[in-house]
């Protein structure tokens, strides 16, 4: 049996190398772009890992344009694993994470912007920062995938 605990996910900079595209920003509204971002290596193995003893979901916001929720759902199931999540939340862009999180429940997110974590902070979710590119001055830093699964593994002893 599964722990009552989520662990949520965010895609963009998390699950895949999104930072790696300086353009990211601006490419991100070209039909097809999210097909073309590659996935951060091991990242499905260590979902799969949290998902077996909790929930995994992936929540990621996403822009105003059509066919983007397609195309993030076709990369999901192209690079990583069934096993690895059990549910998707797509967030509009111009909304909080906060807002789509079930504030009842033990949790985490695994994020590339400190405003998501802080914004779920006020929520009870614990956040952890996953980045190529940025360092949080407020959050721990996952500098390899093993440092998330010792906060996660750490958080479930604590509560």
């Amino acid at each position: 049996m599964k722990k009552a605990f989520i662990c949520y996910v965010d895609m963009d900079g998390v699950l895949n190398l999104f930072e790696n595209d300086r353009n990211a920003r601006i490419n991100m509204w070209n039909p097809g772009y999210y097909n073309s971002i590659l996935v951060r290596e091991g990242i499905s193995d260590l979902l799969e890992r949290i998902n077996k003893e909790s929930y995994v979901v992936i929540l990621s916001k996403v822009i105003n344009r059509i066919g983007v929720t397609k195309e993030k759902s076709i990369w999901l199931r192209d690079n990583i694993s069934q096993d690895a999540y059990s549910d998707i939340i797509y967030v509009p862009y111009d909304k909080s994470k906060a807002d789509y999180i079930y504030s009842y429940y033990p949790s985490m997110l695994i994020d590339d912007n400190e405003a998501n974590i802080a914004e779920c902070e006020k929520k009870g979710c614990h956040g952890i920062f996953l980045s190529d590119i940025k360092v949080s001055q407020k959050y721990p830093n996952a500098k390899r995938l093993e440092d998330i699964w010792i906060f996660y593994k750490n958080l479930i002893k604590r509560l």
